[in-house]
């Protein structure tokens, strides 16, 4: 459970182009060793959008499945992508 929590904290600063959001969020998650990234599935999910961030969901199969919620923002250009939010769901 730390290291889903120190890869949160991680994901909370990201900042990285539009299209890269997810494979970035799945590089941490694997970087801080929480699981593989063949059992990572990251899924944009509409329902839970905020004041212009677009919220997505990264799925942790395996033993005690877990998920992730991120909430990031395009800045004005559409160009990058910045984490607002993310905590476990």
């Amino acid at each position: 459970m730390a290291k889903l929590a120190d890869a949160i904290e991680r994901i909370k600063m990201l900042e990285c182009p539009v299209g890269e959001i997810q494979d970035r969020v799945a590089g941490i998650l694997e970087d801080y060793e929480v699981a593989n990234r063949s059992k990572i599935n990251i899924n944009r999910d509409k329902r839970f959008d905020q004041d212009d961030a677009e919220a997505y969901t990264a799925r942790i199969r395996g033993a005690g499945e877990q998920s992730v919620m991120f909430l990031a923002k395009s800045g004005q250009d559409g160009y990058v992508a910045k984490v607002i939010d993310a905590y476990i769901c």
